[in-house]
């Protein structure tokens, strides 16, 4: 059964962007880009295996939407994480229990693997594609097969021409 992440960003395209990458890895997305809709969508549907908050939407009281998150008995054991920009502190969201933040701007990369140690049991997506061997290998390989090149050139083929 696919892991439920509850994503919330102001931004309609980061919000699109997120979904889309967090699904091909194989998470079930709820996400909304309204602050005034965090609360009433998290009641509707299951509790998420994880929520993911834009710490500085407009339209709320992020701190107090977390409150009312970390009130809630169904969600104790979900982990919350907060998405923020520098300027928002961090106080606020600590008072009322949120101990997981994330500062953009940041690489998509780093809040996916942020999301995915957050979640017990979630696999980390492949990460980039690794040489079979090192590269200090591959060329020590080079330079021996043009010593031996020249090694039949210049020994091998003169003693056995004359």
């Amino acid at each position: 059964m696919a892991k439920r992440i509850f994503f919330a960003d102001s931004r309609e395209q980061v919000l699109n962007m997120m979904t889309e990458k967090l699904e091909k890895i194989g998470f079930d997305v709820l996400s909304t880009t309204n602050g005034k809709e965090i609360l009433r969508t998290l009641n509707v549907n299951n509790v998420p295996n994880l929520i993911v908050l834009e710490g500085g939407m407009a339209d709320v009281d992020m701190p107090k939407i977390c409150f009312e998150i970390k009130r809630e008995k169904r969600f104790n054991n979900t982990p919350v994480l907060v998405v923020k920009e520098k300027h928002i502190e961090d106080k606020p969201f600590l008072d009322v229990g949120i101990k997981e933040f994330l500062t953009r701007p940041c690489e998509v990369s780093q809040l996916i693997e942020r999301i995915t140690g957050l979640i017990p049991g979630a696999s980390r997506p492949a990460g980039p594609a690794r040489p079979g061997f090192p590269i200090a290998k591959i060329i020590m390989g080079l330079i021996l097969a043009v010593f031996v090149i020249i090694l039949i050139i210049g020994v091998v083929i003169p003693l056995f021409s004359s």
